[in-house]
């Protein structure tokens, strides 16, 4: 199953692109929504459940949980 990754967070203009000297790429595009939302929901993540630490692998796959639903959402509408 191939995951949604919403393309570019901050991609560039091939206008644009072109006047600072870069031409994008996949290759070189930076991070994905996905990534991006991921990130932002670590903000959010709380690193004790039930007063017990959460190790970091479960934050991070909590916060791609929420990126995937966060992506899910935005096709919605």
């Amino acid at each position: 199953m191939k995951i949604d990754n919403g393309g570019p967070a901050f991609p560039v203009h091939p206008d644009m692109a072109g006047q600072l000297g870069c031409v994008p790429s996949q290759s070189d595009a930076g991070m994905t929504l996905r990534d991006y939302f991921a990130g932002q929901a670590l903000y959010s993540a709380s690193f004790y459940e039930d007063g017990c630490p959460v190790f970091a692998e479960e934050v991070a796959a909590r916060a791609y949980e929420v990126a995937d639903a966060m992506l899910a959402e935005r096709s919605r509408t």
